[in-house]
């Protein structure tokens, strides 16, 4: 009977280890499919390397801001992104010019496409702030296609609003992990990380 009794011990004490080690691996292989989900997203989103025609994120270390700036009565959606020496221009998904700075005049922003013309000096203006705390939503826009919009809750809290079928937990790890790489300000920066229209939200500090 009492060899019996040990039997049925060992034999539970397996099942529950088992049961353990499963539900382990389970958790570990979920993790790692929702990576991989989120990393095919992001490189699927971002396209191939851009051209002056259809510019298109490369990569994290290529430069690129997204930002609004005032086009007559109301306001466009301003895209950036570094193509080789010069910067290719989109207002509102339509590409209007490529912009560089000349060496020769102190580095001041030119262009040569009369369409780009008019918004050059704004368009400078916010480059020239993107990595300071007060321009680094733009930088954040350019660099994550998962945002699509921010709002400055105060000054030292940003609302970074992501896209809906985003997965939170791998999204802001990746975030965590790579922020810093972007952040060249000293100033103290807390990021309300949130899906749109979701009271839901993960502090992300900088700083």
């Amino acid at each position: 009977m009492l060899i019996k009794k040990k039997l049925m011990r060992n034999l539970m004490e397996k099942q529950i280890s088992t049961g353990a080690k499963a539900l382990v691996l389970g958790t570990i292989a979920g993790f790692a499919l929702a990576t991989f989900y989120f990393l095919r997203k992001r490189n699927g989103a971002q396209g191939p390397a851009g051209n002056p025609q259809h510019p298109g994120i490369k990569d994290l270390n290529m430069e690129r801001y997204v930002f609004d700036i005032a086009a007559g009565e109301r306001s466009v959606t301003t895209i950036v992104e570094q193509t080789g020496d010069c910067y290719s221009v989109q207002l509102d998904g339509k590409y209007i010019g490529t912009m560089w700075q000349d060496e020769e005049k102190d580095k001041q922003w030119q262009t040569g496409d009369q369409e780009l013309e008019p918004y050059l000096s704004e368009i400078a203006l916010h480059l020239s702030e993107a990595f300071s705390r007060k321009g680094f939503a733009s930088l954040l826009m350019g660099t994550y296609p998962e945002i699509v919009s921010t709002v400055w809750k105060t000054t030292e809290t940003l609302e970074v609003n992501v896209k809906t079928d985003t997965d939170m937990e791998v999204f802001t790890t990746f975030l965590k992990d790579e922020i810093l790489n972007l952040v060249t300000f000293e100033e103290h920066l807390d990021l309300m990380v949130k899906k749109e229209n979701d009271p839901y939200f993960v502090i992300v500090g900088i700083n």
